[in-house]
């Protein structure tokens, strides 16, 4: 659901520009997108715990 919320930002960011008659919608959504990919990093720094996950001895198999 969230990708299609996204998508559709993204989608209307650019047509907006399109109806002022100009290409300048594109390079908006692009600006939309890259501000989307630092916030996701951003919180991805909080998310991610640190350090190096503890090994248990062996394969994990099913």
């Amino acid at each position: 659901m969230a990708g299609s919320i996204g998508v559709a930002v993204v989608s209307t960011v650019a047509a907006s520009g399109f109806e002022r008659g100009s290409a300048a919608g594109s390079g908006d959504a692009l600006a939309v997108c890259a501000v989307a990919a630092g916030a996701g990093a951003v919180v991805a720094l909080g998310l991610v715990p640190r350090g190096k996950p503890r090994s248990t001895g062996g394969p994990h198999v099913h």
